[in-house]
């Protein structure tokens, strides 16, 4: 077989592919040929690969009722259906991309008789590292902020947009530094291979992470309005590890952009969700909220600079320069301030989640059904009196040593506050209810786990690709889920297991026992997982 890098390239004849099932009628049509098909290659990638196909054309497209004339821009290439980076020992089956219109000339060409593709891949395998760049502003002290974002994507917005925004904010820093309050703490740049590189960035570089006192993640950042479908969305740091820096950055967006971006769509206070805030996991200890969009243009051939806004970039970047110059030069008065802040938000959360329970509450009839609902309430109540406990308290790394103790007293204070409002909010509760609530019964669903307590191996976020690709299929990819993420984060060798689901369930919003009995059991089996005593 001729090698599709080869000068001449790969000529061979069409069949298409329409999806998984007409793939395994087709099977034994496979070897040989190159296949055409308008459904996502990743999901076929495999065994096309396994069938001896030679190559797989794809006109797939997120959106192409919008772009018809674009072609997608495929970032994975595992064997792992719902896998990412492609690996050593992932079949090197060379794959291209064309727009969904291409695809509709190429289908009408197939069903008029035999077609036959040259394909023509100029590429090469190599060892190497991934690289990454680095900015820095030095501070007196030995502490810094950051501003991260990937870099290496294909995309003018995905993500070069970010890019600019981190490298606007240094820029804007550095010269404007006599206008400025004076900073303490120093102000880093990182750009990174996504995900990856942020990972690689964190386990050699330990003791730059542990200066890092916050950090915010700037994510295709260069477009808005309706013509483009643009769609953001805010996410906050992981409950397990909730920050002041997410007040300060919600207090900005919610500033700013609606005089800037005034039709700017956007979702704000999200729960934690992966890309590179990963430096938000407890174990790597850097408060990392971001901001990422998508639009009709995303990973396609038409996100190119020529798209990008400069109003919608300069709002972005105006945003970044203010949270790092703010968080650059905090002492005592700005943490608490924050703190004050934060409280003030997480309380109006309380509220809103107990007037909901309220809402509920009031429509069950049977006195049971009350009980049930009554206890879940007053266990979510005290949940989220927790998490705000411990954001308050975050405010202390914004404080200078000498500020700290007296500090730490000023916040417990605060935190007074937030008790008295759940102890209220529980009060009414019953009142509506008529009743107390029921006894908190062991959850039969967890079996064997409920008191063993889980210690991850690593640090960051799973991705299975160690494991071995038939293993993987029983669990599905880990990569994007963020509920799993969430549960461990909170896998510290201390908490039970019924503790870390309890906390998940509730930072999400939903109840997915199931799903983290199954992970957690599998990533057991690989050694990602370390189950400690019951008893500590």
């Amino acid at each position: 077989m001729v090698r599709p890098d080869a000068p001449d390239g790969l000529t061979a004849p069409v069949v298409r592919v329409a999806d998984a099932d007409d793939l395994e009628r087709k099977r034994e049509q496979l070897r040989g040929k190159l296949v055409f098909t308008p459904a996502h290659p990743l999901a076929l990638k495999a065994k096309l690969a396994e069938a001896g196909a030679a190559g797989v054309i794809s006109s797939w497209c997120k959106t192409a009722h919008h772009l018809p004339d674009a072609a997608f821009w495929f970032n994975a290439w595992s064997d792992d259906p719902g896998g990412w980076a492609f690996h050593a020992g992932d079949a090197p089956l060379p794959g291209m991309a064309i727009s969904s219109q291409a695809g509709v000339e190429l289908d009408v060409l197939l069903e008029r008789g035999p077609v036959e593709l040259t394909m023509r891949v100029d590429s090469a395998y190599e060892e190497t590292t991934l690289p990454l760049v680095c900015g820095y502003i030095d501070g007196p002290m030995q502490e810094e902020v950051l501003a991260i974002g990937h870099a290496m994507e294909q995309g003018a917005n995905d993500n070069a947009s970010g890019c600019a925004v981190i490298l606007e904010s240094l820029r804007v820093l550095k010269q404007a530094a006599g206008a400025l309050p004076a900073a303490r703490r120093g102000v880093r740049g990182l750009l990174v291979n996504e995900c990856y590189g942020t990972i690689g960035f964190a386990a050699t570089n330990p003791g730059i992470l542990r200066r890092i006192v916050a950090g915010v993640n700037w994510d295709t950042l260069g477009r808005h309005g309706e013509e483009t479908g643009a769609h953001f969305r805010h996410h906050r740091c992981p409950d397990s590890a909730p920050s002041v820096a997410d007040t300060l950055l919600l207090e900005l967006l919610e500033t700013w952009l609606p005089k800037q971006l005034p039709y700017a769509r956007i979702d704000l206070d999200l729960p934690w969700a992966l890309t590179d805030n990963v430096y938000a996991d407890p174990r790597l200890g850097v408060p990392c909220p971001f901001v990422l969009s998508t639009d009709d243009c995303w990973h396609t051939s038409r996100d190119v600079l020529e798209t990008l806004k400069p109003r919608t970039l300069h709002a972005f970047a105006t945003i970044s320069a203010a949270y790092l110059a703010y968080l650059a030069a905090a002492s005592g008065p700005e943490a608490r301030r924050l703190a004050l802040e934060t409280q003030r938000r997480h309380a109006r959360r309380i509220e809103d989640q107990a007037g909901q329970y309220a809402t509920r509450l009031d429509a069950l009839g049977s006195p049971g059904e009350k009980q049930a609902h009554l206890a879940h309430a007053f266990d979510h109540l005290d949940y989220m009196k927790d998490v705000t406990d411990a954001a308050v308290m975050s405010a202390k790394k914004l404080m200078l040593r000498e500020e700290r103790a007296a500090g730490h007293k000023d916040l417990l204070k605060v935190n007074r506050h937030t008790r008295r409002l759940v102890e209220l909010a529980k009060r009414r509760l019953k009142e509506l209810a008529g009743c107390e609530p029921a006894p908190r019964l062991a959850d039969e669903r967890l079996g064997d786990l409920a008191q063993r307590r889980p210690l991850r191996t690593f640090i960051g976020t799973p991705t299975y690709d160690g494991i071995p690709r038939p293993a993987r299929h029983a669990v599905g990819s880990p990569t994007w889920n963020a509920h799993l993420h969430g549960a461990l984060f909170w896998s510290d060798g201390k908490r039970t297991f019924a503790e870390v689901v309890r906390r998940a369930n509730h930072e999400y919003g939903r109840d997915r026992t199931e799903m983290l009995v199954k992970h957690f059991r599998h990533m057991a089996e690989h050694g990602l997982i370390k189950w400690g005593s019951e008893d500590l």
